[in-house]
């Protein structure tokens, strides 16, 4: 068994201990304007380069790297994991823990923690019943109507229970009024959002196609809902927040129903989003999932190890989807998971595949389906010239990335030795090059109970990076930007660095009106997966750098340059397949591309000139 804290315990003791007066009592801190400084103690040094912002309750070292929120700190200075610190800091703030352990069956939290998790049940489940009926009864509404467009089945329909969100602003909240619950309890849902400044609450999801939430249990604990009309000023999907019952890290889309699938077919297919899924499933396909939130976490990944050893990615072939399914490869291949790769020809999705090719199609690509290994050499031997001594070493780094996260060295060294042969290289070269790849260990042992979360490796400062962390410091001081970026940013433009997934993290909670709850967000985020780049910034945002004028031609300057160099490496890639090559169609179909790419790079730097 193991020990177990609610989530609103853990709040509660960030909330008393102040950041200043827990270091202060390991090393002396002297104010520095609005800051706090002193000698690191994590590394000598003799003028102080260690910060602490008590506004933000974050330190950081300009030296050694090192920040983070007050868990952090006490996790760095006593060399104990998240549950010691937890309880260490309690035992200052006079923040009683219950002493309990979870093991099956065990909630694992109090008498009043879960009644309060019972009625979020209880609302969940009326709201999901409510947009299905809505959906059935108004076949003349712009939702019914938009599930016509996309060909969803009737039973899948049903199975799925999707659902309408009426075009109101508080039919919902009126609903559930009626039924004996409070505004503050359908705020802590997350199914309405108050607007301080006009003292009103609203429905958080209105006009929309509504697809329920379910955890591993088959219980309603959130809601996705995406717009249905084609030129909405809202975000496509607006998702339910972050609730005592709804953690989109640690949920997979229709779980419930793919488990007993997964098991049977010793395989999970893993998809990008919830129509896909349903497709799938539509097919015949029912062990496919689909992680809750625009990014796959290893928490989603342990998940689907307890049911299954392979995974099968399902994701779309355009260059969003194929850096999606990047970033998963690096969370599944140190679990231990044997991955195939699905596709579908012309960048379709699963859904569109189905409704063009019907579900013997779908499954002869599934059947059809290939290794990682042969997926990314097919990629990288096209980004690269393999006749090339440089082009062949671009491959092999490329290659010996993913095949130094596998967990098992024997899976490692077979696939390192099959590269040797693929490139015809000696294997005595290749495993010289993976050994300088596992000098440096994806994982740093702590204790044989909790690993260390993987520390994500920092990139060189480029135009790009400092692009990116510009507008994520724009954006945790200015409420407003977010909602601008996101029309004028495509996500699949942004990296997957921790800076990049930051900036989609406050943009993403700015579209759903919680733009006030992303610093703490991305506090946790650090405590989990420390980021040196992203502790800086946390730790040394000013509110007065960027405003006025200077922050118009900041926020310009940036979008110029990430847009920019999103059309360099596009135009790159197009050339490179062009290159490539050996059909006239494809090659006609390719310089086509490249020529509007070109075309949309000359109209962005002469509007950057005028």
């Amino acid at each position: 068994m193991e020990r177990f804290i609610p989530d609103d315990v853990i709040n509660e003791i960030r909330a008393r201990c102040d950041i200043v007066d827990v270091i202060s009592g390991y090393i002396p801190l002297k104010r520095a304007g609005g800051r706090f400084k002193a000698l690191c103690p994590f590394h000598s040094e003799k003028t102080p380069s260690f910060m602490v912002n008590q506004e933000r309750q974050i330190y950081h070292c300009f030296g050694c790297q090192k920040g983070g929120d007050v868990f952090r700190f006490v996790m760095e200075k006593e060399g104990v994991d998240f549950p010691n610190a937890a309880h260490i800091l309690a035992s200052k703030c006079g923040v009683v823990i219950p002493e309990r352990q979870r093991g099956p069956g065990q909630a694992g939290s109090s008498d009043e923690s879960g009644r309060q998790r019972e009625k979020l049940y209880k609302i969940h489940e009326e709201l999901a019943f409510w947009y299905s009926r809505i959906l059935a009864e108004n076949s003349s509404s712009k939702v019914a109507e938009y599930v016509r467009t996309r060909g969803i089945p009737q039973e899948s329909l049903l199975k799925f229970r999707l659902g309408a969100a009426p075009d109101a602003w508080d039919e919902a909240l009126r609903l559930l009024n009626g039924k004996g619950y409070s505004e503050e309890e359908m705020l802590l849902a997350g199914i309405a959002i108050r607007n301080e400044e006009a003292r009103r609450t609203y429905d958080r999801f209105r006009n929309r196609l509504v697809f329920p939430i379910w955890d591993e249990q088959g219980r309603v604990v959130g809601f996705s809902a995406r717009t249905v009309e084609k030129d909405s000023d809202g975000a496509k999907y607006v998702n339910s927040p972050e609730t005592p019952i709804f953690k989109k890290s640690r949920l997979l889309y229709a779980l419930h129903m793919a488990r007993e699938a997964i098991r049977e077919k010793q395989y999970a297919i893993l998809c990008e989003g919830q129509l896909d899924v349903i497709a799938m499933h539509s097919a015949g396909f029912t062990n496919a999932v689909a992680p809750q939130g625009t990014a796959f976490t290893e928490e989603q990944g342990r998940i689907l190890r307890r049911y299954c050893e392979r995974i099968f990615l399902c994701f779309d072939a355009d260059e969003a989807g194929m850096k999606a399914s990047l970033r998963v490869l690096e969370i599944l291949l140190p679990l231990g998971f044997e991955i195939r790769i699905i596709s579908f020809p012309n960048g379709k999705d699963p859904d569109e595949f189905l409704k063009t090719n019907g579900a013997d199609a779908l499954k002869t690509a599934v059947d059809n389906a290939i290794s990682f290994y042969e997926h990314l050499l097919s990629r990288a031997m096209k980004a690269f010239d393999v006749n090339s001594p440089f082009g062949k070493n671009k491959i092999v780094a490329e290659m010996l990335f993913y095949i130094s996260r596998i967990e098992s060295s024997v899976v490692r060294s077979e696939f390192a030795a099959k590269l040797a042969l693929d490139l015809k290289l000696s294997e005595n070269v290749v495993f010289a090059e993976l050994n300088k790849k596992l000098e440096k260990p994806y994982y740093q042992p702590q204790d044989a109970q909790v690993p260390t979360p993987p520390v994500q490796q920092e990139v060189p400062e480029t135009a790009l990076s400092r692009a990116e962390e510009v507008l994520l410091e724009i954006c945790l001081t200015h409420g407003d930007v977010g909602k601008m970026l996101s029309e004028e940013l495509p996500e699949e433009m942004i990296s997957s660095t921790p800076v990049g997934r930051a900036l989609n993290t406050v943009i993403s909670y700015t579209l759903n009106g919680e733009w006030e709850n992303s610093t703490k967000v991305l506090l946790d985020q650090l405590c989990s997966e420390p980021s040196p780049v992203l502790s800086r910034i946390l730790a040394d945002v000013d509110t007065m750098r960027y405003s006025g004028d200077r922050l118009k031609k900041a926020v310009d300057d940036c979008l110029f340059t990430i847009k920019k160099q999103s059309l360099e490496r596009e135009t790159e890639r197009l050339l490179k397949e062009i290159e490539a090559c050996q059909d006239d169609d494809g090659r006609n179909r390719l310089k086509s591309l490249c020529i509007e790419t070109r075309k949309k790079l000359l109209a962005l730097s002469k509007l950057k000139n005028s």
